[in-house]
């Protein structure tokens, strides 16, 4: 019980991002799984993700 209390709060590491949908561009901080999200589900086709390189 409290591995998943301690789950709900862990911090998974973010990346930061250039999200285009086909019209606008956002400019958030993804984790791995939500890249991953968008760049294999059908529902987001249109949209790319770009990785912002760290200097």
């Amino acid at each position: 019980m409290l591995d998943k209390i301690k789950a709900i709060f862990k911090n998974e590491k973010t990346f930061p991002c250039i999200v285009f949908d086909g019209k606008k561009m956002s400019y958030p901080h993804l984790s791995q799984k939500q890249i991953d999200e968008i760049n294999n589900d059908p529902k987001y086709k249109e949209w790319k993700v770009i990785l912002k390189k760290e200097e």
